[in-house]
């Protein structure tokens, strides 16, 4: 069974893979990441393709291109809608909010990790527990009456010699 320590360390780094995966995935160039591009839904609300958004508030001079997969790469005027920091926080908001849920939903790895560690705390205090239980107080303790018969067989089930009951 893994320590408290070793799982609290494998926590932590889950948790900054998680981080950097996150801001690769929101910062890199891609049609959706783009702070000036709109999607555009077809009749059915079905997502149908991104389209540049720059300069689409001067009529005249907006083109209304779209936006593909190849044109963020080379596009000038691609700028991530959410920053580094912005990612960090909302990860971080998520993590540090305690809802099991809302961080399963989104991050299984990590609540299963939690998940274990609030069960070795939970453990550890049901062992001390059950040694203070276990421990019988002294008007717990009784001696064995007369009525019963004490089982005097040994291992193989036989009675020992000398001890038979007629």
């Amino acid at each position: 069974m893994k320590t408290e320590g070793k799982i609290k360390h494998k926590l932590k780094q889950v948790r900054h893979r998680l981080l950097q995966k996150e801001i690769r995935k929101a910062t890199s160039k891609k049609p959706c990441n783009c702070k000036h591009s709109g999607l555009v839904r077809g009749a059915a609300s079905e997502p149908l393709f991104y389209v540049c958004l720059l300069d689409a508030d001067k009529p005249d001079a907006w083109e209304g291109l779209i936006c593909d997969n190849s044109i963020p790469n080379t596009c000038p005027f691609f700028k991530p809608a959410k920053s580094e920091e912005q990612v960090k926080t909302e990860i971080n908001t998520i993590l540090d909010s305690g809802d099991m849920g809302k961080i399963a939903s989104h991050y299984p790895d990590v609540a299963a990790l939690l998940w274990v560690l609030a069960g070795v705390e939970e453990e550890i205090e049901s062992e001390e527990i059950n040694e203070v239980e276990s421990t019988p107080s002294p008007d717990e303790i009784s001696t064995p009456s007369d009525n019963t018969t004490e089982d005097t067989r040994d291992h193989r089930g036989e009675e020992p010699k000398g001890t038979r009951s007629s």
